[in-house]
């Protein structure tokens, strides 16, 4: 889908002429331009070396948001100031970890990576609360008690339940919290977590929805700032529910994994309601995400869906073979498939083969 980006800039020196550019070619003294690849520069005469600033406000809603933005960010900052702030801010947040030692090469590649780590999610909504909706509407955050509630453009959280969750509960509870009411009030709004989001629009992820887990995970770790009911009837709902469940919400063979315990091979390249071409993948990533679900369950007093979602926790077992010692595909019959490779890639596996699995 389309996504809008506006501005509002402020110059440090007026142009002496403005033009556009289009599909029609270079127009001068003209200050407006429409059209896909249109755009607009400006003509300057200049000293030598001399320094020409444009200090610009962005939104994905709208022009006045970009201004508000602009006004409640940057207004009255030079570039110096900005560039100040901004590694005050990195050294505020990568000294929340200290790494003790003499080998300099060492410490260097930790902050780079815990820098690289805490890059991941853009900040989306306006400093008003503004938040780009699905289907380009506007929506308005309401405060959790946060000092400002944020909405995220995230990619999908695939893998990173292993890794990055744990970071952000240790030394980082604010991002997690963010997440997590980012991924709420996508399901308020439409009613499922996504595989991946940008603009609140589900975009392809890698087929699976690791948002349960993450969810799960703030829980128990006391991140809990958030409707917790909510919570939990969002990671149910997607365990459990395979009804009129839309593409980009990850886990289309969900109602196989329900039926068999397991997501049968497919010997396509795809995902549906019978089974997926990544089979032992979904399979090993389904039982986790119900094991996680269920502890969030018994946690909440919930009984009975703890005993469901734990039953299928062990829904890995259904595709180990203890005859090789490995997790290998079983078709919807209940056997495992011809021609067994545990070196072949992307046959059951996603991104990887038996052995790595």
């Amino acid at each position: 889908g389309k996504v809008a980006m506006y501005f509002y800039g402020e110059l440090s020196k007026q142009p002496q002429s403005i033009g556009a550019f289009t599909a029609n070619g270079i127009q001068q003294n003209t200050a407006a331009a429409k059209g896909k690849g249109s755009g607009l520069f400006l003509n300057y005469k200049t000293l030598r070396n001399e320094k020409i600033e444009i200090k610009v406000g962005l939104s994905y809603t709208s022009v006045a948001n970009a201004q508000n933005n602009f006004k409640a960010e940057s207004a009255g900052l030079t570039f110096d100031q900005a560039k100040t702030q901004a590694q005050q801010i990195w050294q505020q947040e990568l000294s929340k970890i200290k790494v003790e030692g003499t080998n300099e090469q060492d410490k260097i590649k930790f902050y780079t990576g815990l820098y690289h780590a805490l890059l991941g999610r853009g900040v989306a909504s306006d400093v008003n609360g503004a938040y780009p909706m699905h289907g380009g509407l506007t929506g308005k955050l309401t405060s959790t008690g946060s000092s400002k509630p944020e909405f995220l453009n995230t990619d999908a959280i695939w893998g990173g339940y292993w890794n990055l969750t744990q970071l952000w509960a240790l030394s980082y509870p604010q991002m997690y919290e963010n997440f997590v009411n980012t991924q709420l009030q996508l399901y308020k709004d439409k009613g499922w977590f996504a595989d991946g989001v940008a603009n609140s629009e589900f975009v392809s992820g890698v087929g699976t929805n690791m948002v349960g887990i993450a969810i799960a995970g703030a829980y128990q770790a006391g991140i809990r700032n958030y409707d917790v009911n909510l919570a939990y009837e969002a990671v149910k709902a997607g365990e459990l529910n395979w009804q009129n469940r839309p593409v980009g919400t990850g886990k289309m063979d969900v109602k196989a994994f329900l039926t068999h315990k397991y997501s049968p091979f497919l010997d396509q390249d795809k995902t549906d309601s019978t089974g997926s071409h990544f089979a032992v993948s979904h399979t090993l990533e389904y039982s986790f995400s119900a094991f996680a679900a269920a502890q969030m369950a018994k946690a909440l007093g919930k009984n009975d869906d703890y005993q469901k979602l734990i039953s299928y926790s062990n829904g890995w077992k259904s595709v180990f073979n203890p005859q090789s010692k490995l997790m290998q595909p079983k078709k919807a019959d209940g056997t495992f498939i011809n021609k067994f490779n545990p070196y072949e890639p992307w046959r059951g596996f996603q991104e990887g083969n038996a052995v790595q699995y």
